[in-house]
């Protein structure tokens, strides 16, 4: 899977992604979105390892704005058609409608591409952006 537009690039992890992937992820804002499987805080060899687990994988991928890793598009728990949506994005770049984007391209390629059909994704209670993005794409909640 790959998307690439001006201002943003989502394309399979590489050996490289490191360095900017663990500046943005280790956040306590970031931290305090995510379920407990993310580890906090998230440092440079869980980047290392995130980036070695996913080169090869079609679950999870960078994502890129302006040639920086500053988040994570992806899929757990993929059963069969169903699977977990899982998003992060570091906070200097909250609100720019950048995970909008990048969630409506994945899960239309994922529906297309891996024949995921039923999509639902942890929200944590008061994360106001991450309900409207699941609400706008038909993405199931769960808390």
């Amino acid at each position: 899977m790959f998307y690439e537009s001006n201002d943003l690039i989502i394309r399979p992890y590489r050996s490289g992604d490191e360095p900017s992937l663990a500046f943005y992820s280790n956040n306590k804002q970031v931290a305090a979105q995510m379920p407990g499987w993310f580890p906090s805080p998230f440092t440079y060899d869980d980047a290392l390892v995130w980036v070695a687990d996913n080169m090869q994988s079609n679950s999870n991928f960078p994502i890129i704005y302006y040639g920086d890793v500053i988040g994570n598009i992806g899929l757990r728990n993929i059963n069969g058609t169903e699977a977990e949506l899982v998003l992060w994005i570091g906070p200097d770049f909250w609100n720019r409608k950048i995970g909008s984007r990048a969630c409506q391209w994945f899960v239309s390629a994922a529906q297309k591409e891996l024949g995921i059909s039923s999509l639902h994704a942890f929200v944590k209670d008061g994360n106001i952006a991450a309900e409207r993005i699941a609400n706008a794409l038909g993405v199931r909640i769960v808390r």
